[in-house]
């Protein structure tokens, strides 16, 4: 298929001149004769590649590749300028809104389509760079998710099928150990589908979505109760005794309980699931100046420094070392909720195997 390019230029004989050369070059040209007419040329027929003209009436072209930028379906199309202006100021105003190049009037038909074969050069390497990715993160996906369903799902069947065909072996105390395993695998594999919903709702908001105000607003207490009302749940969740220590000082906090249930869940959750069965998992709470800073630490499963920037959905850190539960959500939903609410995560490895998360939350000014 042709390479479609869409021409807006005000001017007739350098319109019909530059159309006339691409098409004989075996382009698919549509043109535009100002810029209202192109950006809605643009937005109807999505085009490969894009050449503007900057001084028009009405619409100029800046105008122009600031729409065509902030619109999703062609914020991607190679942008070139035509211009009569060679002005560094004018250059760089063009490049800061997102145009790829610029072409100065007059410029010859070797110049032209020597600029619009780098461009789609480049847009091609993009585009191919970017299904290499997906198909990675597509890969990486599918394996996830297959070892945690199947996870979870080998508890509840695995026990099922012992109760249906040997119920009668088994006495009460078994039977209920049994059902127990079997309501865990599946809160467990609950808790996995109830993330991705909330992480695939988390990446989609900002400030104009539905439930912005859910997420970045409201306020809760801190206590010392409440973290250990969420360790015993941690607690519950994993089907293991867990040795702790807790030194939290109260506080009121801008952020809303729920959210800090959220908070506190996952990262307690990790700093459990990470640690060896021996270890103690510390979890301190203080104010720190006008923020409140929780640092939890564990021994265990290492977590480098550098994996911090690294953080993303369905991530999971030295995965082909280490058996891991879950998607690897809850650091990138703990995350976006601390961006939502001014709040910030850090994460430091200061000794050999050991791991400190810190989460600053603002604390509510009295």
């Amino acid at each position: 298929m042709a390479t479609q390019i869409l021409l807006i230029e005000d001017d007739v004989q350098i319109r019909e001149n530059i159309e006339e050369l691409l098409m004989l070059q075996g382009f698919q040209v549509e043109t535009a004769t100002n810029g209202r007419e192109g950006i809605s040329q643009a937005m109807l027929k999505p085009p490969d590649l894009i050449l503007c003209d900057i001084m028009m009436p009405e619409v100029d072209g800046y105008q122009v590749l600031e729409v065509v930028r902030n619109n999703r379906s062609i914020a991607t199309v190679p942008f070139i300028f035509l211009t009569a202006k060679s002005d560094l100021a004018d250059m760089r105003r063009g490049m800061d809104l997102g145009a790829d190049d610029y072409l100065t009037k007059p410029f010859t038909l070797e110049n032209l389509l020597r600029t619009i074969a780098s461009r789609l050069q480049r847009e091609a390497l993009r585009k191919a760079d970017l299904t290499t990715r997906l198909e990675k993160y597509r890969h990486t996906l599918a394996s996830v998710t297959a070892h945690e369903y199947n996870t979870a799902l080998a508890g509840i069947i695995g026990f099922s099928s012992l109760l249906i065909d040997d119920f009668q072996q088994f006495n009460s105390e078994e039977t209920v150990s049994m059902v127990t395993m079997i309501k865990l695998s599946g809160l467990r594999l609950k808790r996995s589908l109830d993330n991705i919903q909330l992480m695939d709702v988390l990446q989609q908001v900002d400030p104009f979505h539905i439930d912005y105000n859910y997420f970045s607003t409201g306020c809760a207490t801190i206590t010392a109760a409440l973290a250990d009302t969420y360790m015993l749940a941690v607690e519950h969740r994993q089907d293991r005794e867990i040795a702790y220590q807790l030194d939290v000082e109260s506080a009121p906090l801008q952020i809303s309980e729920e959210n800090l249930k959220i908070c506190l869940g996952e990262l307690l959750d990790n700093a459990v699931k990470f640690s060896g069965s021996t270890q103690t998992v510390r979890l301190v709470g203080k104010p720190d100046g006008t923020d409140y800073c929780f640092t939890f630490t564990n021994k265990g499963q290492p977590f480098k420094e550098e994996y911090c920037d690294q953080i993303a959905p369905y991530k999971q850190f030295d995965r082909n070392k280490y058996e891991q539960q879950g998607f690897g959500l809850g650091l990138s939903i703990v995350k976006r909720i601390l961006e939502l609410n001014h709040g910030r995560l850090t994460i430091e490895s200061p000794s050999e195997g050991e791991t400190t998360v810190s989460m600053w939350i603002p604390q509510v000014v009295a």
